[in-house]
């Protein structure tokens, strides 16, 4: 059956409940995200989906069925473009954190197997949120650091509405906050969820075009704010003889 007649998902609250204790205990386990995202997914996915029939530049997507994938796999040409550019810094964030696009299609499958490609709406817009995640990290200005992490959950909510995005970010919130004794780090989270919510809606846009544009220029047009509240908390964490990964895009307004 076509994942467009699919009905949605029962909620399944002891895979959940698994997937949120290994990442208490691991929260660099990025397969237990995609398990919870399973879990507890609901209608998410088909709301998404009429969201982008009901957008025109959704509808361009769709109609479009271009792969985000193919353009972030292009290494020698993200590796060559200008400092500064969207892809380059793409492509410098993922070498210096050892990661690949073609990676967290591994994960994925490791969370709940390959999917076979039916031509459907729902599995090319979920191979397209796959794929735009770590392309969130870089616009929205947050590192793999566990507040980052939270923080870009938090951010894409609003633009995908994946409930599991929202459950991380808040007891990610909660949890960080308590381990590093900071406010900041809950003022980071809730930020986070406000840029997003004011940014454009970054699915629908053709975000392959954006790459070999000023990442600066980028974030302006979009409205993608600074994350003043996430950076004056690493500063803060770093003051006290913490390591903490810096951003992408550092230094890039």
């Amino acid at each position: 059956m076509s994942l467009d007649l699919q009905p949605p998902t029962p909620i399944r609250p002891l895979m959940a409940l698994r997937a949120l204790l290994a990442l208490r205990d691991n929260p660099q386990d990025t397969r237990q995200v995609f398990l919870l995202g399973e879990a507890i997914k609901g209608k998410s996915p088909q709301a998404l989906r009429e969201r982008f029939r009901q957008s025109p530049q959704g509808r361009e997507r769709l109609a479009e069925r271009r792969s985000l994938l193919d353009a972030l796999t292009r290494t020698e040409w993200l590796a060559q473009l200008p400092p500064g550019t969207v892809g380059r810094v793409y492509h410098d964030f993922l070498a210096e954190q050892g990661l690949s696009a073609q990676g967290l299609v591994e994960i994925s499958k490791a969370g709940f197997g390959a999917i076979p490609d039916d031509g459907s709406d729902q599995h090319y817009i979920a191979q397209r949120l796959r794929d735009m995640h770590d392309l969130f990290h870089v616009l929205a200005g947050y590192g793999r650091d566990e507040v980052g992490e939270a923080c870009v959950l938090a951010f894409s909510y609003p633009h995908q509405g994946t409930r599991s995005f929202a459950v991380i970010a808040s007891l990610g919130a909660l949890v960080l906050a308590r381990r590093f004794g900071h406010p900041g780090v809950i003022g980071a989270v809730i930020e986070a969820y406000r840029r997003g919510k004011r940014a454009h809606w970054l699915p629908g846009l053709p975000l392959e075009t954006l790459l070999a544009r000023p990442l600066a220029e980028v974030r302006r047009e979009l409205n993608i704010e600074s994350p003043s509240k996430y950076l004056d908390l690493l500063q803060a964490l770093r003051s006290r003889g913490l390591e903490v990964p810096y951003p992408p895009g550092r230094g890039t307004a």
